[in-house]
Formats: C-alpha cells, structure tokens, sequence
C-alpha cells in the first residue's frame, strides 16, 4: 500500500500537467529524451520527459484540425528528434509534425496502423489497423522527406505488424493468417514466409541491434516466435516462447538481452532473456490494466509501458472496485530496469496506445524505435 501511495502522490503533479497546468515547456526548453505516448480515446498526445518521468505537455489533435474520433495509435521520431511521424485510424492518415507539434506534413491511407521509420533508406512504412476488419492487403510507402506515397501488396489480409532493420528490409504480418513478409522497399520486393501452427494473430515486431533476429508476439496463441534474419528476405523460425493470452507489443532492451512483452490478457509484462530464450521474470503490478506497448529510455534504465485499460477489461473483473479502474483511465507505468519495480504510475486519459521514440541508427545516434 506504501508504494501504491507514493506512484499515485507522483501521479498528481503528472495529472495537473495533462490538465493543462504547466503542460507546456517553458520558452527555450527541450526535452532530450522524449517519449511520445498515444491517448487513443481523447485524440491526444502525451510528451514524456523519459530522464524524470514528467508529462511536460499535452498537443490535442482537435486543435490541430482534427476530429475528437482521431484515434492517435502509433509514433515513430527521426534520429535527431527533428520531425515525428503518428497515425491516426479515424483520420484515415498518418501526419508529420515538428518539436512544436505543429503538423507540417501528411499523408492519406485507409485505417494506417504501425509506423517504421527507415531515414538511411528514406523510408516511412505504414500497416493497417488491428480494428480495420478487412483493410487492403498492402502496406503503404512514403519517400522522405517528400512524403510521395504510394502502397505494395502483400498478398495476405489484415497486415498489421511493422518493423524496420538496419539492413533495409521492413517486416510486416498477418492477423488473420500465420504468414509474414519481407519487404525491400527499395526494389519493392516481397517475400513470404509461412509460419506452421496457427491460427496466431501477428500483432507487432522487434529487431534485435544488430540486426540478426526478428521477435514477434502473438495475440491468439499467445506466444514470442524468434526468426533468425541470416537470410534478411527469408526469417527462419528458430524457436517460440510461451508468453500468455495476448501477447502484444515486444521491445528488445537496448543491449539486446532481453525482451520485455506486455502480456494484455494477464495483465502483466513478461522478460524472456535472449541467450535460451526463456521467461525469466514477470512483472505484476495494478497500474498493470491491458499492458499495450513498450518503450526503453535511451540511458536503459527505465521501461515505460503503455496501458490500454478500456471498458471491456474493467467488465472482466479484477480491477473494478479500484477508482482508476472504474473511470477506465489508463497509466503510464515506470519500471526501474535493474530492480524491474515499477516506481511511478501517471494517468494519462483513455485507451493508452503506442508510444513513439526516437529512431537510433546503426553505430548511435538516436533511440530504439519503434515501440507501437
């Protein structure tokens, strides 16, 4: 009860900040270390100061132009933080802004889903939305810095997952058959692979740091399947871990030795430590409500996880009798890496989604990306 007492005392400064009281950084001020986090249901975004936890200010997409239905659902930032990049599922289109939140570019695509940001290649790839029930079967391409777009088929339904690696290739997957592609985008070839078992449900990716092995979780069989990437276009599945019901959004921690999955289904966050690929710790918590997407700060030391908390899980039981529960208001939850507690809890608004951070290029320079 003492640690619940602390991460809520912490929360309220966070809380007025989303409010609108003091949300705004001051003149001059940067964040060097942002975390860009979805509120799905109140077509917000939440800036993060990853280095002390704080919310240092909120952009709402309605005073961008934007319906209140938006539904902001994943992020991804350029390597120097310059431009960021946000698809939004009620807009049907994915938009470009700069540090001030001021939109400065976009682009038009039925129900977008997860980003991958490519700068070496000069490409931003988009998937489909896990709520669009039968979108086209492609992904859709942007040319940087011009955004000249256009989509390639990748002859399977309901493509959703996407990731980028350091050697070119984008990876996407199907929700609704146990298959996934490899992209080159430069030539524009693809190539599929047939994953036995099933049905699986691929709902996002990882690439290791140096490139070698592709993660991914899955929402039906609840499993982290690992694909050795020594044929960039041809992943071959090496081996699958036993995650739990729905198994979303992995994230590979920034020495690449393990990977951390919201489990969604039992509410926790799942280690799986990346030399026997087994899971070695589960975090539990009950700021833990529908754990959605992961994101590392570029220091390691702290995990963020996003937290969904939507209406449907408070019917499931469980967390019903808590005040944040019954509001279905969803937190930001802060985990100490080396200790793996979670140390500050931040409410946000409804429906926590994708977070987005800086893209980190081979060599340095920048952060993990993309969480979703």
């Amino acid at each position: 009860m003492d640690v619940l007492k602390r991460w809520v005392r912490r929360s309220l400064g966070a809380a007025l900040a989303v409010a609108g009281v003091g949300a705004l950084p001051a003149a001059g001020q940067t964040v060097v270390d942002p975390l860009y986090v979805c509120i799905q249901d109140e077509a917000r975004i939440a800036v993060i100061d990853m280095a002390s936890g704080a919310v240092v200010r909120t952009i709402d997409l309605t005073e961008l132009g934007f319906s209140s239905n938006a539904k902001p659902h994943h992020i991804v930032g350029e390597p120097d933080g310059a431009h960021w990049y946000v698809s939004l599922i009620g807009e049907n289109r994915v938009i470009k802004l700069d540090t001030s939140g001021r939109v400065v570019g976009q682009i038009e695509m039925e129900t977008p889903g997860m980003l991958a940001l490519l700068p070496g290649e000069g490409f931003l790839a988009v998937s489909r939305s896990m709520s669009a029930v039968n979108p086209p079967s492609s992904i859709g391409v942007a040319q940087l810095p011009s955004l000249d777009f256009d989509e390639i088929d990748v002859i399977f339904s309901r493509p959703h997952p996407m990731v980028g690696a350091a050697h070119g290739y984008v990876y996407s997957g199907s929700l609704g058959e146990s298959r996934l592609a490899a992209l080159d985008l430069t030539s524009e070839t693809v190539t599929l692979t047939d994953i036995p078992g099933g049905p699986h449900a691929l709902v996002q990716f990882a690439v290791s740091p140096d490139g070698g092995t592709l993660v991914a979780a899955t929402e039906l069989s609840g499993q982290l399947m690992v694909f050795d990437l020594k044929a960039p276009d041809r992943p071959e599945l090496v081996t699958s871990v036993n995650i739990g019901p729905m198994a979303f959004d992995p994230a590979l921690a920034g020495d690449g030795a393990a990977v951390w999955v919201p489990v969604k289904g039992a509410n926790e966050v799942a280690i799986v430590e990346t030399t026997g690929w087994t899971v070695v710790h589960r975090i539990r918590h009950d700021a833990l409500r529908q754990p959605h997407a992961i994101a590392f700060s570029s220091d390691g030391s702290r995990a963020f996880v996003s937290n969904n908390n939507t209406p449907d899980h408070m019917a499931g039981g469980g967390h019903e009798a808590h005040g944040e529960g019954a509001a279905g208001i969803a937190s930001l939850v802060e985990i100490d890496v080396a200790s793996r507690e979670v140390t500050n809890a931040i409410q946000l608004g409804r429906n926590l989604t994708g977070m987005g951070v800086r893209v980190r290029l081979p060599g340095g320079g920048g952060q993990d990306g993309p969480p979703r």
